[in-house]
């Protein structure tokens, strides 16, 4: 009799065990892809192009994308990557619009709609009544350059024109403010 509870016994804690250390194994993988990313080698180049007209979804090239940051030198850009069929893009879209529509004198948002269908990336704006600028990355190019691991992704550019962090996942209105106090330093 003693014999069949250890039996009972020791399957059970394995499974708590298997399921624990599963547990981790999401946490350590979550973490990776959503924290903050150390590269920041990504520095714009090229000739300066004219920012798109807020509201808008404009194709561009990567090349004309790196023109419009160089353009943009002397404001902060928070750029988002984001498409259509993105859960947590549906989420932070009009946390961004609101935040556009508070700093937009102190702060440019540039969404990047990639790896959709324009279409889609229109309605999607119409319906979040997106008015920051915005443009279409058909190639995949722009994301391939800015190096891009998951959807949403945002970079973080200083008004010096430099990366300062990329951010792979949803943004939440803390980490936005914190974006925001950090641009401004």
């Amino acid at each position: 009799m003693e014999a069949t509870a250890v039996d009972d016994v020791a399957p059970a804690s394995r499974r708590r065990t298997k399921v624990l250390a599963l547990v981790a194994i999401l946490v350590i993988a979550g973490y990776a892809v959503t924290r903050p990313s150390g590269d920041t080698s990504f520095r714009a180049t090229g000739a300066p192009l004219a920012l798109s007209e807020a509201g808008k979804l404009t194709e561009l090239s990567a090349d004309d994308f790196e023109g419009v940051l160089v353009g943009l030198r002397g404001t902060p850009v928070i750029v988002n990557i984001w498409a259509s069929w993105c859960a947590p893009c549906r989420t932070e879209t009009p946390l961004l619009e609101r935040t556009w529509q508070a700093h937009s004198s102190e702060v440019v948002i540039l969404g990047v709609a990639s790896k959709d269908v324009a279409e889609n990336s229109l309605a999607f704006m119409d319906e979040f009544d997106v008015s920051y600028p915005n443009v279409f990355d058909s190639s995949g190019e722009i994301r391939a350059r800015l190096g891009l691991r998951g959807f949403p992704t945002t970079y973080v550019f200083g008004a010096d024109g430099a990366l300062r962090t990329t951010i792979v996942g949803g943004l939440t209105e803390q980490r936005l403010a914190a974006i925001l106090e950090d641009l401004r330093a």
